[in-house]
């Protein structure tokens, strides 16, 4: 109509015959809305246009090229992480075993390891043909599953049943004496009443007699009393060397505030033997300041002449406290102390004799 407004597209710049069509003779201006896509100097179009009279208004829009450059960074990064993440799932980056008793993860990783199926490296191995592998490494594997999942392979096991014959001890003697009662729970006894065994000696064997006649291992179980002999034993020579200090003595002082060490007076020790002694001497009453004090003891050699008459009580009052340290649980039927010379030494044997429990 006259008055009619229009919206047109156009895709080039050869305008002419097109607006010519839509610009009738005597007919006001009609707006046209025109859309440019083509990069095209929009001055050069404009004073094109106003030779046809229309009112113009103008949208113009980059040509994709230009907006695909002005974002290249955007799509290089985009396309980059994507062939990354592409490239990094095929690798595995990780190895889960589940079901382990007597096996260790990290054997089991090895020995894949040695079949080339590896933590940061692309497997193309097949699920099945890792199960091969795991089954002909490990007797002790019953059944096994492996799944590939993402970057991770999981393996489930489960191993056999093994069934080991526990093996069971004998009961010995712990000490010197005579049986004098057996009360077998369980195994067979190896000794009678009235006989004398040494400590180590076996008393029960781990094993009954079945009807048939055949040992069957078992747990022995037994009380076994006895008359057992508790010995204590002291010599003494005539001639004896001993070390002795000769008086001499040097210090060495570590002064202390707390624990911590200040400083230390240090003295030059010549002496070839020596025993030390240290303790600590507060030095203030009012600060944690002390010192620590170490005593050196010059020792040197001496010859000792005992007279074995006069020592030998002494002696066997040493035998019979050696011997009373070794006392068991149970009653004590005697005490006995004897001694006797040989050549320059006196010797000292002290007896307890305990009713108890000999296994015990």
């Amino acid at each position: 109509g006259l008055f009619s407004t229009g919206s047109l597209l156009f895709f080039g710049f050869s305008l002419s015959k097109r607006l010519c069509a839509c610009s009738p003779a005597n007919a006001r201006p009609p707006r046209v809305s025109i859309t440019i896509f083509k990069d095209v100097d929009n001055k050069k179009v404009k004073r094109y246009i106003k030779n046809f009279k229309f009112k113009q208004s103008f949208t113009k829009f980059k040509k994709l090229p230009t907006i695909m450059l002005a974002n290249l960074g955007v799509i290089l990064g985009c396309f980059i992480g994507s062939i990354f993440f592409i490239f990094a799932s095929a690798f595995t980056w990780q190895i889960q075993v589940f079901g382990m008793e007597e096996l260790s993860k990290s054997d089991i990783i090895n020995v894949l390891k040695q079949n080339n199926v590896k933590i940061g490296k692309i497997n193309l191995i097949s699920s099945e043909e890792i199960e091969g592998i795991l089954l002909n490494n490990y007797d002790r594997i019953a059944q096994v599953s492996v799944i590939k999942q993402g970057t991770a392979i999981i393996i489930n096991l489960s191993e056999k049943l093994v069934y080991t014959e526990e093996v069971f001890q004998p009961i010995v003697a712990k000490y010197t004496g005579i049986i004098t009662n057996i009360n077998i729970i369980t195994g067979t006894t190896n000794v009678k009443v009235g006989d004398f065994v040494n400590a180590g000696d076996v008393l029960v064997l781990p094993f009954n007699i079945n009807s048939n006649g055949e040992k069957v291992s078992v747990k022995p179980l037994a009380e076994i009393q006895a008359k057992m002999f508790i010995i204590g034993k002291s010599e003494l020579k005539k001639h004896e060397f001993k070390m002795v200090r000769s008086g001499n003595i040097k210090k060495e002082y570590i002064y202390k505030f707390k624990n911590l060490n200040l400083f230390s007076g240090k003295t030059k020790n010549s002496f070839a033997l020596f025993e030390t002694v240290v303790y600590n001497e507060n030095i203030s009453d009012l600060v944690p300041l002390s010192r620590e004090v170490h005593v050196f003891y010059e020792l040197h050699e001496v010859e000792i002449e005992n007279n074995l008459t006069e020592k030998q009580k002494e002696n066997e009052e040493i035998s019979l406290n050696l011997a009373r340290q070794k006392l068991v649980a149970g009653e004590i039927l005697s005490e006995n102390t004897s001694s006797h010379f040989l050549e320059d030494r006196l010797i000292s044997i002290s007896t307890i004799t305990v009713l108890g429990s000999i296994n015990d």
